[in-house]
């Protein structure tokens, strides 16, 4: 972290990614795993889990990140959640590398 470093715990919500892990590595953001997110505008029980996440980080000070954000309810029932920032095909289709990046530079 005293170079810059930012730390980002991926997949939160699935597997391994879980509470303890933020103890452990102290992360700046929490990416909310989209098999919590893909589903928030018809169950309530992944609303209330990420509601929870996001109550939880900003509490700790860390910022979150929705992924697999796939139309404007889900972004918009997320912002009302207060996730920090969202990503996914609302946004932008997944893209080269090439294509993102003008080839001036």
């Amino acid at each position: 972290r005293s170079y810059g470093i930012k730390i980002a715990l991926d997949d939160f919500g699935k597997g391994f990614s879980n509470f303890a892990r933020i103890q452990t590595y102290q992360p700046d953001y929490i990416k909310i795993d989209g098999s919590l997110v893909k589903n928030i505008e018809h169950d309530n029980f992944s609303k209330s889990l990420i509601e929870t996440i996001v109550f939880f980080a900003k509490k700790q000070k860390i910022k979150t990140v929705a992924e697999y954000v796939e139309n404007e309810n889900i972004y918009t029932i997320l912002t009302e959640l207060g996730v920090d920032y969202s990503q996914g095909h609302y946004f932008s289709k997944a893209a080269l590398l090439k294509e993102f990046i003008p080839s001036s530079l």
